[in-house]
């Protein structure tokens, strides 16, 4: 089974997601891991050779909706994809997201309580 995990910015974030992809390999060894994040991360993973790293260049060859659409056939490029997580959902990885979905990939996005966060800050 080959997934990909995204999370491309928030630099503490990413660092917290370094053991919980550790861990997840850990228990199950037969599960290919991509992370798809920016280049200046890649020292947080570092010491887990089995986590593939794909490097999206945001500001060049995957700017725009262009360029989402060059990172798809970037990470499709790897191999069959059985199941994208998108621990970033933000529009770039919603349509990231939306195109795999599209495709017939299984996509999990991560629940980050924005409805309960407004609701904390407008008293209700």
């Amino acid at each position: 089974m080959r997934i990909v995990v995204i999370r491309t910015s928030a630099m503490g974030d990413v660092a917290l997601a370094a053991p919980v992809l550790k861990a997840v390999k850990d228990q199950y060894p037969d599960i290919e891991t991509i992370l798809v994040t920016r280049k200046a991360f890649n020292a947080f993973f570092r010491q887990d050779m089995s986590l593939m790293l794909l490097n999206p260049d945001f500001n060049k060859r995957h700017k725009g909706l262009i360029g989402i659409m060059r990172l798809y056939k970037d990470i499709c490029a790897i191999g069959k994809i059985d199941h994208v997580i998108d621990i970033h959902d933000v529009l770039r990885t919603k349509i990231l997201s939306l195109i795999f979905r599209l495709n017939g990939t299984k996509v999990s996005v991560i629940d980050k309580g924005r409805k309960g966060k407004k609701d904390l800050i407008t008293g209700k």
